[in-house]
């Protein structure tokens, strides 16, 4: 129903062209996705402007070779240098209902070499709710953190921990809210809002991993509610080991997930060209709760229009497939500050 009623309004508004219509002006003219054929054999997909390359796009030449970057008026300008925090990807996901969780937990695949000095953030707890609560929680390549927290600020000098899995929740800057693992670290900052978060190093590389969200046994009162603390933990299938990234607490003593989730790829930190990035492949799957398997009701993978469109993702029973690196020029819808791909429903 929904597709049949997308297309009915298509087809309204492409018959819409009344006498009053407005023309653009074509000193502020607006940028719109889409393609070009170039006569020199190159194509080109990007903002358009007026039917020239103007804007952040990608030109492709005959050879497979490609530069992305700044264009106006047909030629290029410059490099498109990234600027962090850059969500290359998020993947919204809906499970089929809420659940009462006492395990949440996903496998990742990680197909290529991630190197040190691309500072990645893989997120397949990329924003959920627990009790209402927003958290996320994955991996990074680069990470640190304190020993400690004292009244709500962090305490001490940082500490790095090169590669490390992270858990973080927002709405309180306590001490009283986590537990971190031995040998981790922690934070407590407003420069998302109030949040605060436990790291603990990892030294993941290519290969397959399932990060678990667990509900434990342990209690804390905060702000006169009772809270349940939540463990991250990571099973690296290739050492067949599990390590513990720290604990966080969620009000109340029955927990309920939300039914909506994120998966997001985010660059932090570092400034890069895009030209220079590595191409990198991975997979999101085997989502379950209690142990149980669950199933999608929506699915979905947005881009920020800030950016080149520098990922691409797919999705097929229960399974993200997601490559980074590359120009992807396939169509996508527009949002508000986002182009999009709608996987469910079809």
């Amino acid at each position: 129903m929904k597709k049949q009623w997308m297309i009915w309004v298509g087809m309204v508004i492409g018959m819409m062209n009344p006498f009053w219509a407005q023309e653009e002006n074509p000193m502020e003219p607006t940028a719109k996705l889409g393609s070009l054929k170039l006569s020199d054999g190159s194509s080109y997909y990007g903002e358009i402007e007026l039917g020239q390359l103007s804007g952040i796009g990608t030109q492709f030449y005959p050879d497979g070779t490609w530069r992305t970057g700044h264009f106006q008026d047909n030629k290029y300008l410059a490099d498109f240098i990234a600027k962090p925090p850059w969500h290359m990807v998020g993947l919204d996901f809906m499970l089929d209902r809420e659940y009462e969780m006492e395990t949440f937990a996903m496998d990742l695949k990680i197909l290529n070499e991630v190197p040190d000095s691309l500072q990645l953030y893989i997120a397949p707890f990329g924003t959920g709710k627990i009790n209402g609560t927003q958290y996320y929680g994955g991996i990074q390549t680069q990470c640190g953190g304190y020993y400690s927290v004292i009244k709500g600020e962090n305490s001490g000098r940082f500490i790095r921990l090169g590669r490390a899995m992270i858990f973080s929740r927002w709405g309180t800057r306590t001490a009283s809210a986590f537990k971190k693992a031995d040998g981790g670290v922690c934070e407590s900052s407003g420069y998302e809002d109030d949040f605060v978060s436990v790291r603990n190093r990892l030294d993941w590389s290519k290969g397959t991993y399932t990060l678990t969200l667990r509900k434990t046994n342990e209690t804390v009162v905060i702000d006169s509610v009772l809270h349940t603390y939540v463990a991250m933990e990571v099973y690296d299938h290739k050492k067949k080991q599990t390590f513990y990234g720290g604990s966080i607490a969620f009000p109340g003593t029955t927990l309920t997930l939300s039914q909506r989730n994120y998966i997001f790829f985010e660059l932090y930190g570092k400034r890069v060209n895009v030209n220079e990035l590595p191409s990198l492949k991975f997979v999101c799957e085997n989502y379950k709760v209690n142990g149980q398997a669950v199933d999608f009701t929506f699915a979905a993978a947005m881009y920020d229009k800030a950016y080149p469109i520098y990922a691409d993702a797919h999705y097929r029973d229960g399974k993200f497939s997601i490559e980074l690196g590359k120009p992807c020029a396939k169509p996508l819808m527009e949002g508000e500050g986002i182009y999009y791909q709608i996987f469910l429903p079809e």
